[in-house]
Order: structure tokens, then C-alpha cells, then sequence
């Protein structure tokens, strides 16, 4: 059970990536950019933008990006497809998108819409895992995650799925809320088809 909350809590560390590498280096882009009064209409667009990070030697350690993001005069601002891709050839890769993301007072508060999407390879003997869900808000200064909508997270052969979730980094706790339905499977079993794919991925080759 350590294990498999392990696995919940790396996944879930990623949106803490998503919203402060994002939103935070697109914010620097835009600090000292002219503030139009209309607040309905954008003070600054941009198309296609990518967002890299460089480690301290030189490597890139994740990319960010997003077909298009919309900044307003008030502070918030909007962003069609999100992707983020961890690049540390040392650890497994991390991947989340969603069709659009919204911030709000400055970055205090990150929310994504329809189609998140949040996936760790596999990596030795532990198995990939996937979180998947509708909605999701994040709140990058309390370390805090939620959603109201369906949430499904899937590790390995192990599925759990309900209604509602809570994610508190600075706890260690995560909590689906209710209609809570898990399925897991004997490891001996699970083991077995991962050696059995192992195997069939090598003879495709």
C-alpha cells in the first residue's frame, strides 16, 4: 500500500510542475508588458509558445507547451492545450496535457479543463501509472489539488475511480472522495503479464 501511495504521490507532484514551470515562466514573459483597460480583451497573446528548463549543467530537465495563451490586464490568463514533458534521462518521464488551463490572482490559483490527462512511465519494478479526469484546480502556494469530477487513476493492472479528489502535497494525503471503486490484482498475476509483455514487446522486435 506504501508503494502504490508512492506512485500517487509522484503523479501528483507533476501538477505542481505543470502550473508553476507554465504559468510562472510565461509570467515573466509578460512583466512589464503595457495594461490595456479593457479587461475583456487580452493585453497579450501568444501562439505556439514553448517553455524550456535548464538544469544547472546545462541539460534540460522539462519543456512546456501550449498551442495558444491569452494574458489580461487583471492578471489571469488562458491557455489552449497545455503539454508538459519531463526531460531527465534519470528518472522516468512524466507527461500531463489538458485542452485548456486558466490562472487566476496571479497564479495563487491554476485550473484545468477537460481531457487532463497525467502519466508516469514505468521505471524497474515499478509500473507506469496514469490520472485521469475532467477538471482539475491546483493551489501551487498551499501545495494543494482537488476536483469535483470523475477521477480515475490507473498503476499498472490496478485501477481506482471515483467521485471527487484531494491531494495534499505537504500532508502526503490523498483522498477520493466518494463512489470509490478499486480492482487490484494479485501480484503474482500482475507479474506474470508484465514479464508476458516484456517478452512480446522483444519478439516484435
Amino acid at each position: 500500500m506504501r508503494d502504490r501511495l508512492t506512485s500517487i504521490i509522484a503523479v501528483a507532484l507533476l501538477l505542481t510542475l505543470v502550473g508553476m514551470s507554465y504559468w510562472y515562466s510565461v509570467k515573466a514573459e509578460m512583466e512589464g508588458q503595457g495594461h490595456l483597460s479593457d479587461l475583456n480583451s487580452p493585453d497579450f497573446i501568444a501562439h505556439d509558445i514553448t517553455v524550456t528548463k535548464f538544469d544547472k549543467s546545462g541539460g534540460a530537465s522539462y519543456k512546456v507547451f501550449a498551442k495558444r495563451i491569452d494574458h489580461y490586464s487583471d492578471g489571469h490568463a488562458t491557455a489552449e492545450f497545455p503539454e508538459y514533458y519531463s526531460l531527465n534521462p534519470n528518472e522516468p518521464q512524466v507527461t500531463a496535457r489538458s485542452d485548456s488551463g486558466e490562472m487566476v490572482s496571479g497564479g495563487e490559483t491554476l485550473h484545468f479543463y477537460n481531457n487532463v490527462d497525467i502519466r508516469q512511465q514505468a521505471h524497474g519494478d515499478k509500473p507506469a501509472s496514469r490520472l485521469e479526469t475532467s477538471q482539475l484546480d491546483a493551489y501551487p502556494d498551499e501545495d494543494v489539488y482537488s476536483s469535483d469530477k470523475p477521477v480515475t487513476l490507473t498503476r499498472g493492472s490496478d485501477i481506482s475511480k471515483g467521485i471527487g479528489m484531494d491531494f495534499d502535497n505537504v500532508e502526503r494525503t490523498f483522498k477520493l472522495r466518494s463512489r470509490v471503486q478499486s480492482e487490484f490484482m494479485p501480484r503474482s498475476i500482475q507479474s506474470g503479464l508484465n514479464k508476458n509483455e516484456s517478452q512480446a514487446s522483444k519478439n516484435a522486435q
